[in-house]
């Protein structure tokens, strides 16, 4: 897959999740918890970031 290709699948899956959340079938952390893992999968520049973030987090809790 080319980098814009994973854009559009990113863009298409972000789109899915809001649907979701605001038709209340899904909690927010679900919705949260898929776009870090769209994230993860689409390893986009983006990633980075929440890959520092969810560390951040991490190690606050433990």
């Amino acid at each position: 897959m080319t980098q814009g290709q994973i854009y559009g699948f990113v863009t298409f899956l972000v789109i899915v999740v809001v649907m979701l959340v605001r038709s209340g079938e899904v909690k927010l952390w679900q919705a949260i918890c898929m776009c870090l893992m769209g994230f993860y999968l689409a390893m986009t520049p983006l990633a980075h970031i929440v890959v520092w973030a969810v560390n951040l987090v991490v190690k606050a809790v433990a």
